[in-house]
């Protein structure tokens, strides 16, 4: 009983912490805009966002530098909460979402890292 309840509290903080990621982006979409315009700024001069939001705004740009920390520790804590705890018995299953989570790491830690270094507007 008592494992059972520890296992139903370790999947919802597993979906929080995949919210804490999900969320922003479904709102406002800032490491996809992040990447869109860098790709797109190789080819011209003009770049349009997939989504207009107010973190694009040169005015809000610790707004976004908070929501792209909040989205990496988000993943963060969702990568190791699912390394950790072996909640997901299916291996292949497991070890796809341990592949896909880290990847997203990496694409959000290089969003996170040009969002804290670079002092100009970056969307």
């Amino acid at each position: 009983m008592i494992k059972n309840m520890m296992t139903k509290k370790q999947k919802i903080w597993l979906w929080i912490f995949i919210a804490m990621f999900a969320v922003p982006e479904i709102l406002w979409s800032p490491v996809a805009n992040f990447y869109y315009e860098f790709l797109q700024s190789g080819w011209t001069s003009y770049v349009q966002p997939i989504r207009d939001n107010f973190l694009q705004d040169s005015d809000n740009l610790d707004y976004l530098r908070f929501v792209i920390f909040l989205q990496f520790v988000g993943l963060l804590l969702f990568l190791s909460f699912l390394v950790k705890n072996k909640l997901i018995k299916n291996k292949i299953l497991r070890y796809f979402l341990i592949t896909a989570s880290s990847l997203l790491l990496i694409i959000v830690g290089f969003a996170f890292y040009f969002a804290m270094t670079f002092s100009i507007d970056i969307m």
